[in-house]
């Protein structure tokens, strides 16, 4: 009786009563989650720093980028990442603001296409359309379409072409299919390239699925055939594909390019870095939101590859060719030219264990992983949220050690990619058209807050029956000796774990990475015993 009545609420009641203490986009779903309850609100914070930081202080409506080649500049991707943000935040103002601003400074009327680059001013000094930034303001006009017709959100054309959102996104489907896509089944990185050349991590099977039925040209459009050749492309270059990664450019048979344009000029798109890390977020979306095996198998290789790194804590960027394959990236490949190339204390690190890389690898283990897996990446994402400082972006505030805070970091690619993570881990990034289609009872997933806190009145609970030795890079714990097996946890003070592992009654912890107080807690079936140290 109940179930009934469940099914027989209005959509807006619906969402209404599911969880309304969140901005949030709350639309009941049975996908994958962790940490759901925790995550919600950090992402209405780091949505409000994103409007802050990157579109407030310009006076386009655009997301622009502070730190880029030329500061304060906006690209179409930004447009699409913003309107993705706007909608999973349930702000249909902002998402309105984008689009409307997108269509006044990047829009071209004839071919249909949004220019991928503009001056913080506005000026266009980018001409052609990039790929996967049409892909994804494409998917989201369509989630806004039908967001209006479940009285979601209001009716809105945008003024300066009179297009509501159902009929722009024609535009742009019938766009891609005729200037980005080659012979039928090659995804262009834009109105250039193709099977010889082509960047992966533009591939979007989940959105050409959706494409596919929102589609007017279906008779034309063979969207299928897209989705098929995006996957033989994975798969080309078995090596990559065991690993579940691929290189930031390649061809279409999985063959490196001599000279590749990747964003990485020294490895000359060689690695899986910025371009290509973004296929572990987009294939998620098709082994969760369509159950597809192919999706599936390609992200339990790249599980199963960072896993053996180290799981969440390894979450980076890799080389990918010979012998360095699934080595990190060179530790002095250094980005001097995009904050102050005179200042070293603001230089970034290609090799970079951040908000960024947790999060997309995140998307693997949310997709594909075991409970294990997810509360691992939910934890590690932890420690790059100032949870305590309420903040409204990832990163840390002060970071002397992995040199991730708002200093060093782009403060807009790694805010979305990040965001782009956690929102799946929260169940917040569905399938807006099949959730509301075909309502659903909301699944909570696997409850857990990684900011847990340390007991107040720690010192009282100090126990001596926890030794320890300091060595040059790592201190070892030895618990009493008829403790055979422990459950060993290191916290900071803010009550981050930073460290767990199922040992005897001794632990060595690499200490390389820390420094400050930490406390240590020991757990066995003999008892509990805690222990604080300082790391200098």
């Amino acid at each position: 009786m109940q179930k009934n009545y469940f099914f027989s609420l209005s959509f807006s009641l619906l969402l209404a009563l599911a969880l309304p203490s969140y901005a949030v986009l709350e639309i009941p779903n049975t996908q994958p989650k962790v940490g759901a309850e925790v995550w919600k609100p950090i992402l209405d914070k780091t949505w409000e720093g994103i409007k802050k930081r990157n579109i407030q202080p310009y006076g386009t409506g655009l997301i622009h980028r502070p730190k880029s080649e030329t500061p304060g500049d906006a690209v179409s991707e930004g447009v699409g990442y913003g309107m993705i943000l706007a909608l999973y935040a349930n702000d249909q103002k902002t998402f309105n603001q984008i689009w409307d601003a997108s269509e006044k400074y990047m829009f071209n009327n004839n071919a249909k296409i949004y220019d991928w680059r503009v001056n913080q001013s506005g000026t266009l000094i980018g001409h052609g359309p990039a790929t996967d930034a049409d892909e994804d303001i494409a998917l989201m006009l369509i989630f806004a379409d039908k967001l209006v017709q479940k009285g979601l959100w209001e009716s809105y054309t945008s003024p300066k072409y009179n297009v509501t959102y159902a009929q722009r996104a024609q535009d742009i489907l019938n766009a891609i299919w005729s200037i980005m896509i080659q012979d039928g089944r090659f995804v262009k990185p834009g109105d250039w390239g193709g099977s010889g050349l082509l960047n992966a991590g533009y591939f979007s099977p989940a959105s050409y699925r959706i494409f596919k039925d929102f589609d007017n040209n279906k008779d034309s459009h063979h969207w299928d055939n897209v989705i098929e050749q995006c996957y033989q492309t994975l798969k080309a270059n078995n090596t990559l594909y065991e690993k579940g990664m691929i290189p930031d450019w390649s061809d279409a048979y999985g063959n490196f390019l001599s000279n590749g344009p990747g964003y990485n000029a020294y490895l000359k798109g060689k690695s899986f870095f910025k371009d290509a890390i973004r296929i572990l977020w987009r294939i998620s979306l098709d082994a969760i939101w369509f159950d597809e095996p192919k999706a599936k198998e390609f992200l339990t290789n790249s599980l199963n590859f960072i896993n053996s790194k180290g799981g969440a804590s390894a979450s980076n960027y890799y080389q990918l060719e010979g012998s360095l394959l699934g080595e990190l990236l060179p530790k002095e490949d250094i980005w001097k030219e995009f904050n102050d190339e005179t200042n070293e204390e603001t230089w970034r690190y290609r090799r970079e264990h951040s908000h960024l890389t947790i999060g997309m690898w995140s998307t693997a283990a949310t997709a594909v992983g075991t409970d294990e897996d997810k509360i691992d990446f939910t934890n590690e994402m932890a420690k790059f949220y100032e949870y305590d400082e309420d903040a409204n972006f990832f990163g840390l505030i002060r970071d002397t050690v992995n040199l991730e805070d708002t200093l060093h970091n782009e403060m807009y690619f790694d805010q979305f990619l990040a965001w782009f993570g956690v929102s799946l881990m929260s169940g917040t990034f569905c399938n807006v058209i099949e959730n509301l289609d075909n309502p659903k009872e909301d699944t909570k997933g696997i409850e857990i807050n990684p900011y847990v806190s340390i007991p107040k009145k720690l010192t009282s609970n100090v126990s001596n029956k926890i030794n320890l030795r300091y060595g040059a890079e790592s201190i070892e714990f030895t618990a009493p000796s008829h403790w055979t097996k422990t459950l060993w946890q290191v916290y900071d003070l803010k009550g981050k774990e930073i460290h767990r592992s199922l040992s005897g009654n001794k632990l060595s912890f690499n200490s390389n990475n820390h420094k400050g107080v930490f406390i240590v807690k020991a757990s066995s079936e003999k008892g509990v015993a805690i222990r604080k140290l300082q790391i200098h």
